[in-house]
C-alpha cells in the first residue's frame, strides 16, 4: 500500500491478536511512518492507543464524542463517556 505513496494510512486493530513482541514492532513501524504518513488507527487498546498517537478522537454509537492530543484525553477528558471508556467502566 504504501508502494503508491498515500497521504493517509488507515489501520484497522493493526496488532489485533499478535503477541506483545510483535506488537512492538508494529508500534516501531509506526512510529517511523509518521514521520512522513498522517495515519488513522481504530483500536479498542486504549494502552496501544495512548503509546502510539499523537491525536485521539473517542466515538461511541457511530458519534465523535471527543477529540483532543492524546496527552488531554487519558489525563484530563472533558467528557464522562470519554473516561468511563479509557477507565474500563465500559466499553
Amino acid at each position: 500500500a504504501i508502494a503508491v505513496k498515500p497521504e493517509v494510512l488507515l489501520l484497522d486493530e493493526p496488532a489485533s491478536a499478535l503477541d506483545p513482541i510483535s506488537t512492538a514492532h508494529i508500534e516501531e513501524l509506526l512510529d517511523e511512518l509518521k514521520k512522513d504518513y498522517t495515519i488513522v488507527i481504530v483500536t479498542h487498546n486504549m494502552q496501544q492507543a495512548a503509546r502510539v498517537s499523537d491525536y485521539t478522537a473517542f466515538m461511541y454509537l457511530g458519534k465523535l464524542i471527543e477529540f483532543n492530543t492524546t496527552d488531554r484525553i487519558f489525563t484530563n477528558p472533558r467528557r464522562k463517556e470519554t473516561e468511563d471508556y479509557i477507565s474500563g467502566r465500559y466499553g
